[in-house]
């Protein structure tokens, strides 16, 4: 394919793992996004550094505050870990005694 088209490496994979895409001002990518999200089409998005090869920095400066402000994406969480923002128990810690890593050969 890639010779095919005359495709750089960068072409090829975005060429081959596009999916949706949003173009366009920052509020007419929140609303592509919003509309998707309040139609139950989508629960999550990835975003992939080779299709915006200018970084990141835009969209969380100047879209993700558009889609806080209609309640498509939260402004806080429930913990400082993401243990704590999907409600998980601590993790199980294992006492000196019987711990593997201890050292202890018995």
């Amino acid at each position: 394919m890639a010779d095919a088209k005359n495709l750089s490496i960068r072409e090829l994979m975005i060429e081959v793992t596009a999916r949706q895409s949003f173009i366009g001002t920052p509020t007419q990518v929140a609303e592509g996004i919003d509309t998707l999200v309040q139609e139950d089409a989508a629960d999550g998005f990835i975003l992939v550094p080779h299709v915006t090869p200018g970084g990141l920095d835009d969209f969380a400066d100047r879209v993700v505050p558009l889609l806080q402000a209609r309640g498509t994406f939260r402004t806080d969480y429930a913990g400082a870990t993401l243990r704590d923002h999907l409600e998980l128990p601590p993790p199980r810690r294992a006492s000196a005694g019987n711990s593997a890593r201890s050292g202890a050969t018995g």
